[in-house]
């Protein structure tokens, strides 16, 4: 009993040391070493100390790792399994090879998080990653996720909607004037699914269910929505078709620091992807684009292997990239014969903001 108490204190006493040591170094410097670790690590340190907990959770320094994390985006993967009444998401993420890579090669992609549900319905994802942030829902939950950090985050119910009779499309976008996350959501009419609400959620690191979410004036109406949407630079656009000439396609703007709302002409067509390139807007028929401007695409099945394509526009050549660590990982596999493939991010950046 001596021996284990001796022990004890021993421990304690090294812990106390290592505090000590930790709390003697600057916190300018902690802060610059801290910086070099891997997202998922820093979520981990918060629980070191006190300090590093600071440190990790301020604003400074969570603005300097987006900063960093903004120019290494990966590829965000999010496969589907439905089962019974078992209903999950998984996330797998992998990072852009280079340009100058062979014309075949391969990296290893992590399984970031997995959300799972009990109950029937389909998992839908209403918004690509936004900063590392996406919108998805289960039934009538709607709810804001963060991969990194694993984090989700319920968005509370309006019991004024009628889940019954009407339809929610949501989208994600990013305030940088008050550092917010903003979702947008627009409710259709019964049987027609014309749009007859507008209203906006800001996401709070106190979120409170008296949190309403508040309505900002359309200035658009009499139309149908579309969920393809993109998120570029404050604005989210996305496609809809105006009454009376539903055939007619326009794309719609919503400016998430002033929420106030636009309209762009278009040919006319309907695109299957709407994608920031090279920073513009540009309406293509693949999942998307790098910063480079190289466009991205994926089957929407897959067998052994996961393999993503880039095509360079400009010098007109072809990368294929297998993606390891996919239909290897051991969620994956125990789950494989029920699983489909849903969406592709092709900028996701490691957030490690927490709400």
């Amino acid at each position: 009993m001596k021996t284990k108490e001796i022990e004890d204190n021993n421990n304690e006493g090294v812990i106390t040391t290592f505090r000590h040591s930790l709390d003697s170094i600057p916190l300018d410097l902690i802060s610059d070493i801290l910086l070099k670790f891997p997202a998922k690590s820093l979520v981990e340190f918060t629980c070191v100390s006190n300090t590093w907990y600071s440190i990790i959770r301020s604003q400074m320094f969570i603005k300097t790792f987006m900063s960093m994390s903004i120019s290494r985006p990966h590829i965000l993967l999010t496969f589907k399994r439905n089962h019974n009444d078992d209903n999950e998401l998984l996330f797998f993420s992998s990072p852009h090879t280079s340009q100058v890579s062979n014309d075949s090669s391969s990296v290893v992609s992590r399984h970031e998080m997995m959300i799972s549900r009990t109950s029937p319905g389909d998992y839908i994802i209403h918004s690509p990653s936004v900063r590392g942030f996406l919108c998805c829902s289960h039934q009538h939950q709607y709810m804001v996720c963060n991969p990194t950090t694993r984090q989700v985050i319920n968005l509370p119910e309006d019991h004024g909607f009628d889940h019954g009779t009407m339809k929610c499309y949501m989208h994600l976008g990013y305030d940088p004037s008050s550092d917010k996350y903003k979702v947008l959501r627009m409710v259709t009419q019964p049987a027609s699914n014309l749009v007859s609400e507008h209203s906006v959620y800001k996401l709070e690191r106190q979120q409170c269910s008296y949190y309403p979410w508040r309505r900002v004036e359309g200035g658009i109406s009499n139309y149908i929505p579309s969920s393809n949407g993109v998120y570029i630079n404050v604005i989210v656009y996305y496609e809809a078709r105006i009454k009376p000439w539903i055939s007619s396609v326009v794309l719609v703007t919503f400016d998430f620091g002033s929420e106030r709302f636009g309209q762009i002409k278009t040919p006319g067509e309907n695109f299957t992807c709407l994608a920031n390139y090279k920073g513009k807007l540009a309406g293509l028929s693949l999942l998307g684009t790098t910063d480079a401007g190289e466009l991205v695409f994926a089957p929407s099945s897959f067998s052994d292997d996961f393999d993503v394509f880039y095509f360079d526009i400009k010098e007109k050549t072809m990368r294929r990239i297998k993606v390891e660590g996919v239909t290897n990982d051991e969620e994956f596999r125990c789950r494989r014969k029920h699983l489909c493939y849903v969406s592709i991010s092709c900028d996701h950046v490691e957030n490690i903001y927490m709400y």
